[in-house]
């Protein structure tokens, strides 16, 4: 999203952060979301919080910085196929795909962060699997199974990716490159 920060300064006051890109992979073992800090067209972004909080997400020049503010019970910065809405829900099929891979790295506070996917007919009350990640202060490709999500049916994803916080403290996580990808998982994950 270079050059757009200020529509994501001014749609987070909304309760959303909308942008459609246009870059898209043409490979076939690849389904690329965010490529730096540019969602691929499709897909949609949202953020909140339990203080309905929505002013927490930026766009960087390569990146985008969650800031998790404090005093809140939780929040979430969610990607979705198509805009952020109620049911009924779109959806798109990964069934094809076996991993979710994320580029991540901690900043202030963070140590760790949950990582999920959603169905377009699961509720949102946070019962979606979820995976946790350790985060270090340097950048890593996290990369979970699609299979650990064991809640969730891929054929019918909503939520494509969404980072969870918990917790009172507030933490800053980057994030960068989130893609899906059709080989099987590596067996020391």
């Amino acid at each position: 999203m270079r050059g757009h920060s200020p529509l994501l300064r001014f749609l987070p006051a909304l309760g959303l952060c909308l942008y459609v890109g246009s870059q898209a992979t043409a490979q076939d073992d690849v389904q690329d979301i965010v490529i730096k800090a540019d969602l691929t067209s499709g897909f949609n972004m949202g953020v909140n919080s339990s203080g309905g909080r929505t002013d927490w997400l930026e766009s960087e020049s390569s990146d985008f910085k969650m800031s998790y503010p404090a005093n809140q019970t939780w929040g979430a910065v969610f990607i979705t196929v198509g805009p952020p809405t109620d049911p009924p829900r779109p959806f798109r099929d990964f069934s094809a795909y076996h991993i979710l891979s994320v580029e991540m790295k901690g900043g202030t506070g963070s140590k760790t962060i949950d990582l999920g996917i959603k169905t377009n007919t699961q509720r949102d009350d946070g019962t979606e699997s979820k995976k946790t990640e350790t985060l270090t202060q340097d950048w890593r490709v996290y990369e979970v199974a699609l299979s650990d999500f064991k809640k969730t049916d891929p054929s019918r994803l909503y939520v494509v990716a969404e980072f969870v916080f918990g917790g009172s403290n507030p933490q800053t996580v980057y994030f960068r490159n989130i893609k899906y990808l059709k080989r099987e998982p590596r067996s020391n994950k």
